[in-house]
């Protein structure tokens, strides 16, 4: 049996990573090479991102009001310059706790 940060880490923080990068490029027009700095990642993650291809489970994440928020301010403060790539894995973990409290998390949801 898989403990639940193994689940995290596969699916959902994927998913808010994708989320975040397509708002970057589509609300804030940043290209994928200027998100893959923003995110510490590479452009062909980004690109992969993009494209449905990586990062797709999140069925989670879109049902969520305070997931939705967070993904707000999250990528908010990442085109400010608010959030550097190093704080936004720090700012991720915030995703893993908001899906742990509300409880929103089980095997047969992701």
């Amino acid at each position: 049996m898989k403990p639940v940060c193994e689940y995290m880490i596969s699916d959902v923080l994927p998913g808010f990573r994708a989320l975040v990068a397509k708002k970057l490029m589509d609300d804030h027009g940043f290209s994928q090479t200027q998100v893959s700095v923003m995110l510490d990642t590479t452009q062909p993650a980004i690109s992969q991102y993009k494209r449905n291809l990586r990062g797709k489970k999140t069925e989670v994440l879109l049902k969520n009001p305070d997931l939705l928020g967070l993904l707000d301010s999250i990528t908010k403060g990442i085109a400010n310059g608010d959030i550097g790539p190093k704080e936004s894995g720090f700012e991720f973990c915030k995703v893993c706790k908001l899906v742990r409290k509300n409880n929103l998390m089980t095997v047969k949801t992701v």
